[in-house]
């Protein structure tokens, strides 16, 4: 596994794929400090500080930011193999499709992390920037924490888009769409069960954001639920991963092999021409060195 990984990362360092998410995720806090700025004044926190800014983030990352670049990233990841014709000669490995997807899903996780990280010093760099106020550790600690957390169980909830949209040929950028209106739908769950059940909200209520101010929920959530809620999701990944891959593994597998039997048969063809040029040389020897003895013999004669 840990030479896939490498593979991975190799691969990822040539492309540009990850400006997506670099892009993305520096824009929220951008937008988010800047709504403040557009609203009415009756609309507008009186009270805008650090603190505020790391819940937007928070919310903002997993609401639209995260789903698009994580699925958008993940999904070509996967879908390069297909476009590039890559895939038949990792197969020769042989490498079986749950081992190679799963290495996949482990650089995307720890994308994550890392674009999570990446996002906790945009906005720290965005606050001090403009000049806000309540930069405290404990402000910083626990805002930059469910930054991350949130990044990560976001993660999660999207495997299963990552997977499906991924292994279809092309159609990465479309499987981000979806991610973006479900991510977004999350405005809708108004009961604390349903946000709770939600996978997107779940990955909200796992690192203790409080869903009644954004999402105007009006019941408490359930930290239970959530956890069934991006569980299920997991689950969904699993098998996705263990199931859809075969067929195509054993599709690339045969394609490898006919390839292969395809070269085999032009070695032999090769072979069946060098074989015939030798005989009609040796032959054509044998015919000259008899004309050559009855010569000789005449001469002697």
């Amino acid at each position: 596994m840990w030479n896939l990984l490498k593979s991975e990362l190799l691969k990822l360092r040539r492309c540009q794929i990850l400006l997506v998410g670099l892009v993305a995720l520096a824009l929220c806090p951008l937008v988010q400090y800047g709504s403040q700025l557009i609203v009415e004044a009756e609309y507008r926190n009186p009270n805008y500080d650090f603190s505020a800014l790391f819940e937007n983030v928070v919310w903002g990352n997993t609401q639209i930011f995260l789903p698009i670049s994580l699925v958008m990233i993940g999904g070509w990841l996967i879908d390069r193999e297909s476009t590039h014709d890559t895939l038949k000669n990792i197969m020769t490995i042989p490498v079986s499709m749950p081992k190679m997807l799963g290495a996949k899903l482990l650089l995307v996780g720890m994308l994550a992390v890392l674009l999570g990280i990446y996002s906790v010093g945009i906005t720290l760099i965005t606050g001090l920037t403009v000049g806000l106020s309540g930069l405290t550790a404990e402000v910083f600690f626990h805002g930059g924490t469910q930054i991350v957390l949130a990044a990560l169980t976001t993660y999660l909830v999207c495997m299963p888009l990552i997977l499906i949209f991924g292994q279809i040929r092309g159609a990465y950028l479309g499987g981000s769409i979806l991610a973006f209106f479900l991510g977004y739908s999350m405005l809708f769950f108004k009961s604390g069960i349903l946000a709770s059940i939600y996978p997107f909200s779940a990955a909200l209520i796992l690192v203790g954001f409080d869903m009644s101010e954004y999402a105007g929920t009006t019941t408490s959530s359930t930290p239970l639920l959530a956890v069934i809620g991006v569980g299920i999701m997991v689950l969904w990944a699993v098998l996705l991963l263990l199931m859809s891959s075969n067929k195509k593994e054993i599709k690339s597998r045969k394609q490898a092999n006919a390839k292969g039997k395809g070269k085999r048969a032009v070695r032999r063809l090769w072979e069946m021409r060098a074989k015939g040029i030798v005989l009609s040389l040796y032959k054509e020897s044998r015919c000259r060195l008899y004309v050559s003895t009855k010569r000789f013999g005449i001469f002697l004669e």
